[in-house]
């Protein structure tokens, strides 16, 4: 199964066709906030997001005094994700200059100099937005990766791939974790002992909201 999505190839039409959805319904965006004894509304951690009088609830949605809808913290950090999706579409472009034999040559200068920590991107990989199957990808940065390990058994890496693709912080994670296996799954494939990787999912941080956006997958030394 994971060879075939070596051939999946149905071009970079991700990043110009999705975003980052802030939408909710009425019913999430109700239980997100409640209102206090006093007429506040508050959110879940007992904030108070609006005070009585600033505030009424109109066609389902608690909205502001000026009809606008109330947003939760979540729907606020998608839509700073947003303007930001320009220059990551940007960034993530170098793909193309990623040939086997210069990323076999970069690992094997990392693995060699003992380069713990160093993170490498591997930016021509994207998936479904819905799902981890993987929609394009790079297999010169993939194969050139996997000839290094293969030429350093003692060396081990970690696969870390972050998202915005969830409709929460926890299917974001979730998300990222099956992505990060799907990627260490094929690099088995191409022979690499499956205890040189591992993977991490990193979901949807606000340290990290543009690696977020562009479905960043990064290759850490770690040995």
């Amino acid at each position: 199964m994971i060879k075939s999505l070596f051939f999946i190839i149905i071009g970079l039409s991700f990043f110009y066709n999705t975003g980052c959805k802030s939408d909710v319904s009425s019913k999430k965006q109700q239980k997100a906030f409640y209102v206090d004894p006093n007429g506040n509304l508050l959110n879940n951690q007992g904030e108070i997001v609006k005070k009585e009088g600033e505030f009424k609830l109109e066609d389902g949605y608690y909205v502001d005094n000026n009809g606008e809808k109330i947003k939760r913290n979540i729907d606020i950090a998608k839509e700073k994700i947003n303007e930001t999706v320009d220059n990551t579409k940007e960034a993530v472009s170098d793909a193309a200059n990623q040939t086997a034999e210069n990323v076999k040559d970069t690992f094997n200068k990392m693995f060699n100099t003992k380069a713990v920590g160093t993170a490498y991107p591997l930016s021509g990989i994207t998936f479904d937005p819905s799902s981890h199957r993987i929609t394009n990808m790079s297999m010169d940065a993939v194969k050139g990766l996997a000839a290094a390990l293969k030429e350093h058994p003692e060396s081990r890496i970690q696969v870390q791939v972050h998202t915005a693709d969830g409709k929460t912080k926890i299917d974001c994670k979730e998300l990222s974790k099956l992505r990060a296996e799907v990627v260490k799954d094929m690099m088995v494939t191409l022979g690499v002992n499956a205890d040189q990787i591992s993977a991490k999912g990193l979901g949807l941080t606000a340290e990290d909201a543009e690696k977020a956006v562009a479905n960043t997958v990064e290759v850490v030394v770690e040995q």
